[in-house]
């Protein structure tokens, strides 16, 4: 009989267990390029756009291709400071580097622009930056708030 009682607690403990992981936040999964044409469809750039492979879009970035599993973005010509770009980390801790690496970059160009196109600082200041998971999500528009909107329903369907 305690056997029993055991082995019937050892059950309920095991199906609480999967009951609760069951409750948390799903993680998307998301493909970086598929990702981009949905976010590039639904926002506005006033630049000329190209788009970039994974490789491109690390050495655009600075960002360091062991942390990355895929990626892909949407770049201006320079005349302006918008871009677009969706990282795919090799973990959560490469996300978090990832993310790092974009506030850099964006650090930079502020700087840069503030001589360059002052009027292009606005919006790299309010530049998109999302991280979910393994999930790195950035953006620079002329509509960031609609950019940011676009970016919370790709990373929480």
């Amino acid at each position: 009989m305690r056997q029993q009682m055991k082995r019937c607690a050892a059950a309920l403990a095991a199906a609480l267990c999967m009951t609760v992981a069951g409750c948390g936040k799903q993680q998307a999964e998301i493909n970086p390029a598929d990702a981009v044409q949905q976010l590039k469809d639904s926002m506005s750039f006033t630049d000329q756009m190209i788009d970039m492979d994974s490789a491109g879009a690390c050495r655009f970035y600075d960002v360091d291709t062991e942390l990355v599993q895929d990626s892909a973005a949407y770049v201006g010509s320079g005349a302006t400071a918008e871009s677009l770009a969706v990282f795919e980390a090799t973990d959560a801790d490469a996300a978090q580097s990832i993310a790092d690496a974009l506030q850099t970059f964006t650090d930079s160009w502020i700087k840069g622009y503030s001589d360059y196109k002052p009027e292009e600082v606005p919006k790299l200041e309010s530049a998109v930056l999302e991280q979910d998971g393994v999930y790195v999500v950035f953006c620079v528009t002329a509509d960031n708030a609609a950019a940011k909107t676009a970016v919370q329903d790709l990373l929480n369907p």
